[in-house]
């Protein structure tokens, strides 16, 4: 299908993926819907950073609703797909749709745009299952866009060249091996931001973004961006009453449509390329295709009553899903009041970033979701504790994702009790010290168990890295771990380093 349209990739599948229709992730963070920046009607920010977290706080770009669209300026086409920028399309596994999305799809998109680059080799795209197997409790459960773009702000992402492939069939295993967490470090998601598509302004928004991001001034133009979206397409045996033709004689003809969601079944990620506003359906049958006719008889006519336009999405169901494993869908069919997790689509930036010091760990632990570690710094080599710290989020149980953790597993995963080696991104502390650091600093790393747990580990090695402002190696300072045991006794280590000029 869809002959013009090459490349496209959505998200994962339905069944797949894991989350009921009836299962929201939240509200509006008590914000009224006409209220400025209230983008989270239907779907709530991560649950562990609380109502206050702004998802898009580090990007540069313009926020949801601060850009008025003028529709006049856009094209009938866009067609993200066939950039070189936009990766192959995947054949999923199990629920990895999200992941899909997030990282295998729009991430990789995204960096490539950023760098210039094309999604033409291993070392310029990115995985899906470092992100899914950071959340998904280590089983075959399914995972929300948001996940992934947490793990990549706060971790990164990994190249597949060096994480070894798009999707490690080990479900729940984490990599073993510093460089694929070195890697990761380099390529973030800096905000995300979620909208709404139920309005006829709101599609303007969306068809901006997809066209040039609503930023037609920028210097040597902008490219547009990709839109994750999360369908419902109903039990198997009843799609085709949802999946038709584009009718024999009409623009596209015989391409595959959704003309709308299915009534019930599972969540199903998708990855959203482009549109085309030529694209239609008859939808009541009276022998036309309109956009000014109430067809569903609520007495106005809105966007839920157009029969023309559609978007260009992708799905991660392998090539041979739909014929190339792409499809149009109805910009009506995002306007559904029985499927409100799927009335929105999610945005995000991304940047290069740079680490100046890390930790190397070598780490074994027989209960991940309860480790805890903590890392600070002092200025002053003396002293007792640490002016500056952090908790890792993935060895502190990923407690942004609230009750979807990284499993009760050993730290390298299901069935793997053997030793895991990882870095810790230590820029943000090396940076709390300030521009008038001393020569050394006190470094201070703790490791415990959650309370009321009876998990126990074994630190076997540890190591500062430090790195120049180019991103390459200058030099390791071990530290001493000594017994390395903890459990019932939390283990403290104190020790100093030579810190790096400014």
């Amino acid at each position: 299908m869809m002959t013009r349209v090459k490349g496209l990739l959505v998200l994962v599948g339905l069944t797949a993926c894991g989350f009921a229709s009836g299962a929201l992730a939240g509200d509006s963070a008590g914000r009224g819907a006409d209220e400025p920046g209230a983008v989270y009607e239907y779907f709530m920010r991560p649950p562990g950073p609380g109502e206050g977290y702004d998802t898009w706080a580090g990007a540069r770009g313009p926020d949801v609703g601060e850009v008025e669209v003028d529709p006049g300026r856009l094209p009938s086409r866009v067609d993200n797909s066939s950039r070189s920028a936009f990766p192959p399309i995947y054949r999923q596994r199990y629920g990895t749709c999200g992941q899909y999305t997030a990282a295998a799809t729009m991430f990789t998109y995204e960096m490539n745009v950023l760098n210039g680059t094309a999604a033409d080799a291993d070392e310029r795209r990115f995985p899906a299952t470092f992100s899914w197997n950071m959340m998904n409790q280590a089983k075959k459960t399914g995972s929300e866009a948001y996940h992934g773009w947490e793990v990549a702000k706060r971790v990164g992402l990994p190249t597949i060249a060096t994480y070894g492939s798009v999707e490690r069939l080990e479900v729940g295993a984490w990599p073993n091996g510093y460089d694929v967490w070195r890697d990761a470090m380099n390529y973030r998601v800096t905000g995300y931001r979620y909208m709404s598509a139920l309005t006829v302004e709101q599609l303007n928004e969306a068809r901006g973004w997809l066209y040039d991001r609503n930023q037609p001034e920028k210097a040597g133009g902008s490219i547009g961006g990709l839109l994750a979206l999360d369908g419902r397409m109903g039990k198997k045996q009843e799609r085709h009453r949802y999946t038709v033709k584009v009718a024999e004689g009409g623009y596209e003809a015989g391409e595959d449509l959704w003309k709308t969601w299915g009534p019930s079944g599972y969540g199903h990620g998708i990855t959203c390329a482009g549109y085309d506003d030529n694209v239609g359906y008859d939808l009541n049958g009276d022998g036309r295709i309109t956009n000014d006719v109430d067809i569903n008889g609520d007495g106005e006519v809105t966007l839920a009553d157009w029969e023309r336009g559609a978007y260009i999405v992708v799905n991660s169901w392998g090539t041979t899903w739909s014929g190339d494993g792409k499809i149009y869908l109805l910009y009506s069919a995002m306007v559904d009041p029985t499927w409100k997790r799927g009335n929105y689509f999610g945005r995000i930036e991304v940047a290069k970033h740079v680490p100046r010091m890390t930790l190397r760990l070598k780490l074994s632990c027989d209960n991940r979701e309860d480790l805890r570690v903590t890392v600070g710094l002092s200025n002053d080599p003396g002293a007792a504790e640490a002016e500056h710290a952090l908790s890792p989020e993935a060895l502190n149980g990923w407690p942004v994702f609230g009750g979807s953790g990284p499993g009760d597993v050993p730290l390298a995963g299901p069935g793997d009790d053997a030793p895991l080696e990882l870095g810790v991104d230590l820029t943000p502390l090396l940076a709390s010290l300030g521009a008038e650091r001393g020569e050394r600093a006190a470094v201070f790393l703790t490791i415990s168990r959650a309370e009321d747990s009876d998990a126990t580990g074994e630190l076997h090695e540890a190591a500062v890295r430090f790195y120049d402002a180019a991103g390459e190696f200058v030099e390791e300072v071990p530290i001493r771990v000594g017994d390395g045991v903890f459990g019932e006794k939390p283990l403290a280590i104190r020790a100093t380093a030579k810190m790096p000029s400014p």
